[in-house]
């Protein structure tokens, strides 16, 4: 970045040895100016892509950078298909998964800065526990989360019905392995369902796969919980495949928040660029299923690329996006 400072600033006078320092500056606020900022920021973005939002995805990811341990618990909206990450917190955790109490802290942030009630919350096999689910329940937030075979089996087996052996039996005697088996069970003061199905990928280890949830028809619990993958996809995109967080060299953890959040705002143009104008040409395969040649976000990303050629056309290009988003105007200043 810069190396590309006179061109952004449109100021071929700026002087070469201060370029690096200038930037660093720009991340030296003080805390308070820098949470504002990220708020900001992350407001103009859910006002923008969250109209009909109907999904959430919860999931962490981590990198290390020296002595520095990056581990950000991290929410996402899914916009049209595509995870945004909207709330995230920095851990502090060299490896491990996130507590309850870690996972309890972020919704209850994240709850007060937008409106969450009503939505499904999607989470793989670690986000599980008795706390964390009621947690979610008296918040009105809905979930599909897959859990390990072991979970919950004498709560499943005490509430009317079949037991949880006899499930699995069913789920393994199914002819096609998208068929599924599915009960209601009450496990403290709230009900959920459990739904049990075959392993699509043949995997000997493990046969079926074991999902949570507080809706009841399986067939939206098992097409709902597909989507969050799309969290792996943005991981990838803003760690290796078109930005490089894991480069970051930062050890404090405000400035670490700040990157990623204009890192996500990046994101964020690129994808609305590359829906707006996206070419559907796909890449077909003998043995699985085809997909686009190039993501929206790498199409996105050259255009956005080929439209910001200075800081003042990034100025001018946030003003018209974000126009409706009732957050001021924003100023072009050095």
């Amino acid at each position: 970045m810069k190396d590309y400072l006179p061109q952004l600033l449109e100021n071929e006078q700026t002087v070469s040895c201060s370029h690096y320092k200038r930037l660093i500056r720009f991340f030296n606020i003080s805390d308070s100016a820098n949470n504002k900022l990220i708020d900001c920021i992350l407001g103009m973005i859910y006002k923008t892509l969250s109209e009909n939002v109907k999904y959430l995805i919860l999931d962490g990811t981590q990198w290390k950078r020296g002595t520095k341990c990056v581990h950000l618990l991290t929410l996402c909206i899914v916009y049209q298909g595509i995870a945004i990450p909207i709330y995230w917190h920095q851990l502090n955790k060299n490896g491990g998964h996130s507590s309850e109490e870690d996972r309890q802290k972020l919704f209850t942030e994240a709850c007060e800065r937008y409106q969450l009630t009503g939505k499904i919350l999607l989470a793989d096999r670690e986000f599980i526990g008795e706390k964390w689910l009621s947690f979610l329940v008296n918040k009105k937030i809905e979930f599909i989360i897959r859990m390990s075979k072991t979970c919950y089996k004498k709560p499943i087996s005490e509430s009317l019905g079949f037991v949880y052996s006899k499930l699995e039996k069913m789920a393994m005697k199914a002819k096609k392995t998208k068929k599924s088996v599915i009960k209601q069970f009450q496990m403290k003061e709230n009900t959920y369902s459990v739904v049990i199905v075959k392993n699509d990928k043949n995997d000997p280890l493990e046969p079926l796969v074991y999902f949570i949830s507080t809706l009841e028809d399986k067939t939206q619990i098992l097409e709902g919980y597909r989507i969050r993958w799309q969290i792996e996809i943005c991981f990838k995109h803003l760690k290796s495949n078109g930005f490089n967080l894991e480069d970051l060299n930062f050890s404090k953890d405000s400035k670490i928040c700040l990157m990623v959040t204009l890192v996500i705002m990046a994101y964020v143009l690129s994808i609305q660029h590359g829906l707006e104008n996206k070419v559907e040409k796909k890449k077909i395969y003998k043995n699985k299923p085809s997909r686009l040649a190039t993501s929206y976000f790498r199409q996105g990303l050259s255009i956005v690329k080929a439209k910001v050629q200075s800081l003042r056309m990034f100025i001018s290009l946030l003003n018209d996006i974000f126009a409706n988003a009732d957050q001021g105007k924003l100023l072009y200043v050095q």
